[in-house]
């Protein structure tokens, strides 16, 4: 069956672990029969009047010790089946978490966090229920089932032809029903995963919300993520219910078909009055196993488009690399010919520049022309068009991305600090280091003061993205964190944006005394604090439009950087007057 195919797919070399609770489940089915068997005795002997108090004593120690058993059973099924699915889910997360950190930056522009999130969450947990419930209990189920229609002919053919009738008959409704579940699991889980990506921008943005008055319903785009949840969810239960019902009539007949056959072959005197109370009660058994598996079944069936999901993930190619060894020799840095497109749009074209070891290039420029998209080309969170980006010579697209992300220090303009403490926050940058280096690395981020002017100090918990500091201090902690990575190629977007004056100057002093012998690429919109740049690139439309120091820039008569220079001069020089008159 393709469920079980999926289901060993994803647990690959786990499987193994799932074979010990599925012969427990086994065993547990024989002995709910050896009870109903040891019952089948006690009623012979009650009809036969043959009985005596020593036998019937005798009957009630062996259902006992059935009952014993079958707890004790249960227990190590149970034990075995959680901690196999905790282990699997564990190490599917895992999977799924380490396969995503290889993916470039496009494949997350095509799938939404509230996506994303829902296959490591819901689905994951879905598949976990599978392996610690419904597989032991299909088993269990279907173990059962299969012996019950072998006593069934055992007491009568005529029973027995009816119990294997029924089952016949229902089973085909089961799959049925199992078909449509699946079909419309489809449809919710996407609604499921829109919902999810809605509620997580509605939380992300609720102060704006709140600003606009776009609280609850008035949030359009969530309170139509949620109308069509809801309606996918009706929809789907409308659609199974049919098959359902019937699957249910069915097999509720077995009972009462059970006692008009049973009755009439005791009239006949076919059979005694045991074998009529056995089939009765075998028929109850039966039917409440039926309406278990019509509980079982659609899960098998939904799993396998979680599994899909799932897959859809894993199928995906991570970023290609041929080698785990890297020399990174003296640290130069080369772009050559280097084009770059998202989709249809045309970000870089035919880029071309040298960094040296232990310079400083500065990329500045209007929004939009390109110079995020280098330092990312240069960190390989996207692959280039064309061209080829090297470092010491070597092709980055050869190099291992975990042994080119070693050699490198990244600061962005979004900072984001994960719901722990300050400590390990830094400590992220490397965690090799020791609290000495820690420190020092935030006194020359100049956050050590605000950090020892809270309560905690450095075992202060920033919140869910830093959300209890503010932007300055984040990004004060995320160059700390930098700074202790010492790594040999640092690359940074507008470090001093969010530092007051006063700190701005013993900043950028840090940073040449701690980053002498490295590599620098920063992205600067203060154009003031790049005076100092060994090389500094002005990109405009996805091109190189000049290159220089500041001084051989400056003295470019009508050159953009020039321009952008005065501009940001008369910015700085302009006054906010208000008149009270």
């Amino acid at each position: 069956m393709k469920v079980l195919q999926s289901i060993i797919e994803l647990v690959g070399n786990k499987r193994k672990k799932l074979v010990p609770p599925i012969i427990l489940s086994c065993i547990d089915s024989m002995l709910n029969s050896a009870m109903y068997f040891i019952m089948f005795l006690v009623l012979i002997a009650l009809a036969d009047n043959a009985y005596t108090k020593v036998q019937l004593v005798r009957y009630s120690w062996a259902m006992l010790l059935v009952l014993v058993a079958r707890i004790v059973v249960q227990a190590v099924a149970f034990t075995i089946a959680q901690c196999t699915g905790a282990d699997i889910s564990y190490d599917l997360r895992m999977r799924l978490g380490n396969h995503l950190c290889s993916m470039n930056l496009g494949f997350f522009n095509q799938n939404s966090v509230g996506r994303l999130s829902g296959i490591l969450l819901t689905d994951v947990t879905d598949f976990e229920a599978i392996i610690t419930h419904c597989l032991c209990d299909a088993v269990k189920t279907l173990a059962f089932l299969f012996m019950a229609v072998i006593v069934a002919f055992l007491l009568d053919i005529r029973y027995g032809i009816l119990t294997l009738l029924v089952i016949g008959i229902a089973f085909p409704l089961l799959l049925s029903s199992g078909r449509v579940s699946a079909q419309q699991a489809v449809e919710r889980k996407k609604a499921n995963h829109s919902a999810d990506t809605k509620i997580i921008e509605y939380i992300s943005g609720l102060r704006t919300f709140r600003l606009y008055n776009m609280i609850g319903s008035r949030f359009e785009g969530l309170d139509n993520a949620l109308q069509r949840l809801k309606e996918e969810s009706v929809k789907s239960e409308l659609r199974v219910m049919p098959r359902a019902v019937s699957f249910s009539a069915v097999v509720g007949f077995l009972i009462p078909g059970a006692l008009l056959l049973g009755a009439h072959l005791y009239e006949t005197g076919e059979v005694n009055t045991p074998v009529f109370l056995i089939m009765v009660l075998l028929s109850v058994s039966v039917s409440s196993m039926m309406n278990s598996a019509s509980a079982l079944y659609p899960q098998f069936c939904t799993i396998e488009k979680s599994a899909e999901s799932i897959h859809s993930i894993l199928d995906q190619s991570p970023i290609p690399y041929t080698s785990d060894h890297f020399a990174l020799g003296d640290g130069k840095i080369s772009f050559e010919h280097v084009s770059f497109s998202y989709g249809e749009t045309e970000v870089l074209k035919d880029i071309s520049f040298s960094a040296n070891p232990g310079s400083v290039t500065a990329l500045v420029g209007p929004s939009g022309a390109g110079k995020t998209t280098i330092v990312s080309l240069l960190a390989r969170f996207w692959d280039t068009s064309s061209g080829r980006i090297t470092i010491n010579g070597t092709d980055i697209r050869n190099i291992n991305p975990e042994v080119l992300a070693s050699h490198m220090s990244i600061v962005f303009q979004d900072v984001y600090l994960f719901a722990d403490t300050i400590y390990n926050n830094i400590k992220i940058g490397n965690p090799e280091a020791t609290r000495e280096q820690i420190i020092q690395a935030s006194k020359a981020a100049r956050c050590h003061d605000f950090i020892m002017q809270k309560e905690a100090g450095y075992d202060t918990l920033v919140g869910e993205g830093g959300s209890t500091l503010s932007g300055g201090e984040r990004q004060r902690i995320a160059i700390a964190r930098a700074l202790v990575r010492n790594a040999p190629i640092v690359l940074l977007d507008e470090t001093t944006s969010n530092l007051d004056a006063e700190n701005e100057k013993e900043i950028e002093c840090a940073f040449e005394q701690l980053m002498k012998q490295k590599t620098v690429v920063v992205i600067a919109h203060r154009l003031n604090t790049i005076a100092h740049a060994d090389q500094i690139l002005v990109m405009k439309n996805g091109t190189i439009a000049e290159c220089g120091t500041h001084e051989s820039l400056m003295h470019e008569e009508h050159s953009w950087y020039q321009n952008m220079v005065q501009q940001q001069k008369m910015a700085e020089q302009w006054n906010i007057k208000t008149d009270y008159s």
